[in-house]
């Protein structure tokens, strides 16, 4: 089984007195990639134009203006990994939590012991690079809790299953 971590901020709010997380994994880093990636496209192709027309037209002003532009981009793609970094799935002792929000947060659980089933699905790009959805069947009201692009599925799937199996002995 997985060694035991410390847990951190909302998480440790969210856990019961003698409950250990046991992993916590995110979505993949390709999940925020693509979505970073057409910013990351503007902010060179802003910059590579306002330099090379800076040598064809120097000091007018549009050149300040350009590199402004460009920046106006970071904070978009800095909120896209905070979001991305906000959005997590944890392994307990006793339940497999999602968590996401960067102010308001939402979390879903589905303990151990309810866990009928659980699929796994992984493309040939997900198991090239390491990604792949997970669906928990669950005894609850709720049913079925998707994983999305979740790095590591298979060793979290495995962790999950010994959890479970440790916590019915």
């Amino acid at each position: 089984m997985a060694s035991e971590i410390r847990p951190t901020g909302y998480l440790r709010k969210v856990l019961g007195h003698d409950e250990h997380v046991l992993m916590i994994v995110h979505q993949h880093w390709l999940t925020v990639v693509g979505r970073i990636f057409i910013w990351l496209l503007f902010v060179v192709a802003v910059f590579f134009a306002v330099t090379a027309a800076q040598l064809y037209i120097p000091a007018q002003p549009y050149v300040s203006f350009g590199y402004l532009l460009a920046l106006l981009a970071v904070p978009l793609i800095w909120w896209r990994l905070t979001v991305w970094k906000n959005h997590a799935y944890v392994l307990t002792n006793w339940r497999v939590i999602q968590m996401w929000g960067v102010f308001n947060k939402e979390v879903v659980d589905s303990l151990l012991e309810k866990i009928n089933d659980v699929k796994t699905d992984q493309s040939v790009m997900g198991r090239i690079f390491g990604y792949g959805d997970i669906e928990l069947l669950t005894a609850s009201e709720q049913g079925v809790n998707v994983f999305k692009t979740i790095a590591r599925p298979l060793e979290f799937k495995v962790a999950m299953l010994d959890a479970k199996e440790a916590l019915e002995h």
